[in-house]
């Protein structure tokens, strides 16, 4: 007896090492009979597992990435959007996978990697574009535009809302953020865009021009009253009124001109009659 089971020892080793399953670090592994299809609640947890009846289905809980590209949402005034794409960064709740699963049934493969997820293609085709579209029909495309962060938030709130009412108390899901790399005004709205930021900058350029006639036209006032204050000055020190003292710079500045090719000018001596 002893020595059969000597015998049989390996043959038992092979079959538990051709009958054994891993569930990578990261995952959890859904347990299913392999005859009746049968989901069990429970999860296996990573490492490797003994496979006979049941096999392991191994479901990636880490950060995933959910991408719709070229969505069209419509805002409050029914104008379609050019372009819209929306990344969704979402995990799973280990424990509520093999429940989800039960209800959906719903597992792929991510974009780019060797892992499976649940729930990826039910974002992609449909929570994802509707939360997109309410978010957008409560606004205008340049209200969006210049609040791109909030837009983002507010999808990130009405998925969240979306997903708890599809799925309550089994949603698996944990929406780590959302954001909206591309976003394309419509044509007639990128013009109009475009026409008031022309037009603001033909505003500020007009501006700008009016501060400097206005700084100008102090500083003419400030010469003015200088000029003022020094003819004052003059008229006082040589005794001769005002005008008489602009009527002989007058004559000053023409004599000077009229001797310039000739030769040095001679001083003007300014006296009293």
């Amino acid at each position: 007896m002893k020595k059969t089971r000597l015998l049989l020892l390996p043959a038992i080793i092979l079959a538990a090492a051709g009958c054994s399953e891993s569930v990578p670090t990261g995952s959890v592994g859904i347990w299913h009979n392999r005859f009746t299809g049968y989901i069990n609640k429970s999860i296996a947890h990573p490492g490797f597992h003994v496979t006979l009846i049941h096999g392991i289905i191994p479901v990636d809980t880490t950060q995933t990435m959910a991408e719709v590209q070229n969505m069209h949402p419509r805002d409050e005034h029914g104008v379609q959007m050019k372009a819209v794409t929306v990344v969704v960064q979402y995990s799973l709740i280990p424990n509520r996978v093999p429940l989800f699963y039960r209800e959906t049934k719903q597992i792929q493969q991510e974009p780019h990697t060797d892992y499976y997820t649940v729930g990826l293609r039910m974002l992609d085709h449909s929570a994802i574009p509707y939360a997109v579209q309410i978010a957008t029909e409560g606004s205008t495309p340049q209200q969006i535009a210049a609040h791109l962060d909030t837009y983002a938030q507010t999808i990130k709130k009405v998925l969240n809302e979306r997903l708890h009412k599809l799925y309550p108390k089994i949603d698996p899901y944990i929406i780590d953020s959302v954001t909206v790399p591309t976003f394309d005004l419509p044509l007639s709205i990128q013009k109009q865009v475009n026409a008031k930021a022309g037009f603001q900058a033909e505003l500020e350029t007009i501006k700008a021009a009016e501060v400097v006639q206005v700084q100008k036209r102090k500083l003419a006032a400030l010469q003015a009253g200088v000029q003022a204050q020094a003819l004052a000055s003059a008229a006082k020190s040589s005794g001769l009124t005002p005008q008489e003292i602009v009527a002989w710079e007058k004559a000053r500045a023409l004599y000077a001109m009229s001797h310039q090719t000739s030769g040095p000018v001679s001083r003007v001596v300014m006296t009293k009659n």
